[in-house]
């Protein structure tokens, strides 16, 4: 997908932590090109806000109740195929890595490198491009 001049990219922030839905709403709203539509608490209702919104672009954690974030994304592709989906996870494991590309996830982001990286990440992402902050 490509956002013009002065598309905004729509983002959805899925995370079972309200601290860190927060915390993540807080860093990209610093960035006037992000503009954060929604929040889900788990992976289903993940689904359903990004079916519903249609984002350009949602962060997901991995980690969540109902429906983890590999299962949310597969459901995430299947009903906005549209939403591109950037990982945000305390995991760097090479194997989630791995698991996220074959699943047609561009992005992954590491918790720890979230605040430097997740906005570029997101607009990378929305620009089609690979984006990769885990050390």
């Amino acid at each position: 997908m490509f956002l013009g001049a002065n598309s905004r990219v729509r983002v959805l922030i899925a995370d079972d932590h309200p601290l860190v839905r927060k915390i993540v709403r807080s860093t990209l709203q610093q960035d006037p090109q992000l503009e954060v539509c929604g929040e889900a608490q788990d992976g289903a209702e993940a689904i359903k806000e990004a079916q519903r919104l249609r984002p350009d672009v949602v962060v997901l954690d991995l980690a969540m109740p109902v429906l983890n974030g590999f299962d949310a994304a597969r459901g995430i592709k299947s009903k906005s195929p549209g939403s591109a989906i950037v990982i945000l996870s305390s995991s760097v494991d090479q194997r989630f890595i791995d698991e996220a590309r074959k699943i047609g996830i561009s992005a992954y982001v590491a918790k720890t490198k979230a605040g430097e990286a997740l906005a570029k990440a997101v607009e990378a992402t929305a620009q089609g491009e690979d984006f990769v902050a885990v050390n």
